[in-house]
């Protein structure tokens, strides 16, 4: 991450704002105080995301996102807002508690989901946009102070 460009160019807005359009939805996804991570076959470790599919809103595509991707089943979904990337893909962040955790079915890009303490080093995108919508949201998982 270049510190001339922060987050690689990506602007943030939190407070449960939602922007007029979206192309993907983020569930940063929790089991108590456990940032809950996928491994994505093609890339590393990300939290579960993607495309709405047709009809569905913000929390319908956060719990197929979290059920497909990590096989969890979700509490409430809280929407925190969004960022947009420097491309201009906007994506809305949300978070939630895991409320159960079934098998993967191997249908989908993801190998693993597994609990961190911290969010681990090999992550799939290194433009510290995880670790800081942790911090600014106050919650758990961030690595310490850079």
């Amino acid at each position: 991450m270049s510190r001339l460009h922060p987050l690689n160019g990506a602007k943030v807005w939190l407070g449960g704002r939602m922007p007029d359009r979206y192309d993907s939805v983020v569930c940063l996804l929790f089991s108590g105080d456990r940032p809950v991570l996928v491994r994505n076959r093609d890339r590393a470790w990300e939290f579960p995301g993607g495309h709405a599919e047709t009809g569905e809103d913000v929390e319908a595509t956060a719990r197929r996102e979290a059920r497909e991707e990590a096989g969890a089943k979700l509490a409430d979904v809280i929407v925190d807002g969004y960022y947009v990337l420097a491309s201009g893909h906007t994506t809305v962040v949300t978070h939630a508690q895991v409320a159960a955790r079934g098998a993967l079915s191997g249908e989908f890009e993801t190998v693993e989901a597994r609990e961190f303490d911290v969010l681990p080093d090999d992550l799939s995108w290194d433009d510290g946009l995880y670790a800081h919508l942790l911090r600014r949201l106050d919650l758990p998982g961030a690595p310490g102070a850079e």
